[in-house]
């Protein structure tokens, strides 16, 4: 998959609740599980795996009515959350590539899996309209990082759970500290508890950006005190470096 295909779908994707009722050609769904299988993790020891089904293995209120769902799954790990937001990130930013579409869930499979993580339902959207970058309704730069790298232009674009892009960066030296707001305020952050899964997100879309300027995005976890403390009720994750 060209890397600039991902870079230019941050800035045009679009999730949806109506999908056409036909199926995903075959041809399609080889591209699909090829590009699946190739997924880099962000962190090889938090183990994520993931399974097609159709609306008959799926539960959630709302089911949006698709034909295809992506259902995900990861075993017990700090940064098992994140590391599916990243990995599932590219999938969804592919799906977009390819003139197709997604909507993240809180669906669950019908055997209720223990290790399940998240849901995804996906496929060729009605009235399919790539959005503009004044389509987006997204925090300013400068209230989501200290710092400049012109990569966090499109981390800024990347989805999250209501919107509410419960992250932080600083920017130190060609590195990008990442932290995450572990709950929300109010009201939501007793009925959301997918943060974790958000920054993972984000991170995704700063390593498609790092490989668009031609470099490699190697994130590392240091120690707490090696990295800028924390903001205020966040967590720190991790580092990417290029």
């Amino acid at each position: 998959m060209n890397n600039s295909n991902l870079y230019s779908s941050m800035f045009t994707r679009k999730s949806t609740r109506e999908f056409e009722q036909t199926p995903l050609n075959s041809e399609t769904m080889e591209q699909i599980n090829a590009f699946l299988a190739e997924i880099t993790p962000l962190v090889p020891e938090a183990k994520c795996t993931y399974k097609i089904v159709g609306a008959n293995e799926v539960k959630c209120l709302a089911l949006p009515k698709a034909l295809h769902y992506l259902l995900i799954f990861g075993e017990e790990h700090p940064l098992r959350n994140t590391n599916a937001g990243f990995m599932f990130q590219h999938f969804e930013l592919f799906l977009n590539s390819l003139g197709l579409a997604a909507r993240y869930l809180n669906s669950k499979p019908k055997n209720n899996a223990s290790d399940f993580i998240i849901g995804m339902a996906f496929g060729k959207p009605v009235n399919y309209a790539p959005r503009t970058i004044d389509d987006f309704d997204r925090k300013i730069v400068a209230e989501i990082a200290q710092g400049t790298d012109s990569r966090l232009e499109a981390v800024r674009f990347a989805p999250s759970g209501i919107n509410k892009q419960p992250w932080y960066f600083i920017v130190d030296n060609g590195a990008i500290h990442s932290y995450y707001k572990k709950k929300l305020d109010g009201l939501m952050g007793l009925a959301y508890n997918m943060t974790s899964f958000d920054i993972g997100l984000a991170l995704c879309h700063l390593a498609v950006a790092t490989e668009q300027e031609g470099k490699t995005f190697d994130f590392q976890i240091r120690k707490e005190e090696d990295v800028p403390t924390s903001p205020k009720n966040f967590i720190y994750v991790g580092t990417g470096e290029k």
